[in-house]
């Protein structure tokens, strides 16, 4: 694929030429490439099938994004040169955020000990629920919503609630949601 930027004669040209090649415009940017060959006897897998499906979900969701003006400018903030907030929308449909990491350090099991999460996402985490578990029987303790650290805009503070005297090994899950509604979940013993 090569780059056209100064030639007069195609800037901004789009469309195929000669069935041979083919003009493309991303951008400010023209680009030409060899035109696609396409089998129209081959027959889809079950993964094409399901990530037709995938993307077919992300494009309705990227739709519905760019209709709300204030998710939309938030998505076009993000976007680099070149890409649009359908674009970002877009993405941050396929990309799951990812939780790093727990850090237990200040929690005791006495209410009022923290648990400090680190969960990124290439758009925004929406949400961090905690959850916390004896490790022995797996009986819920308690459970509830991080908060986002005013400074460190990627780590979420889980304020403990309940108070845990057993001191018995205990099993923590974090789950951090994104904006479309993305799930990442990791989980600690203590």
């Amino acid at each position: 694929m090569a780059n056209i930027n100064e030639n007069l004669l195609v800037r901004g040209a789009r469309g195929n030429v000669g069935k041979q090649f083919v003009y493309r415009k991303h951008g400010n940017n023209t680009m030409i490439a060899r035109m696609p060959r396409i089998n129209e006897n081959a027959v889809s897998t079950e993964q094409q099938l399901a990530k037709r499906e995938l993307f077919a979900s992300a494009a309705m969701y990227a739709q519905g994004a760019i209709q709300s003006a204030e998710l939309k400018k938030e998505y076009q903030k993000k976007a680099p040169p070149g890409k649009t907030a359908y674009n970002m929308a877009l993405r941050d449909f396929l990309k799951a955020p990812v939780v790093k990491k727990i850090n237990t350090e200040k929690y005791n099991g006495t209410p009022g000990s923290t648990i400090i999460i680190h969960a990124k996402d290439d758009f925004r985490v929406a949400e961090v629920k905690v959850s916390i578990y004896l490790a022995s029987t797996g009986d819920l303790l308690e459970e509830g919503n991080a908060t986002l650290a005013p400074i460190n805009r990627e780590q979420w503070i889980y304020t403990a609630s309940q108070a845990n005297a057993s001191m018995e090994p205990l099993r923590i899950v974090a789950a951090a949601t994104d904006v479309p509604g993305n799930k990442a979940v990791l989980e600690v013993t203590l």
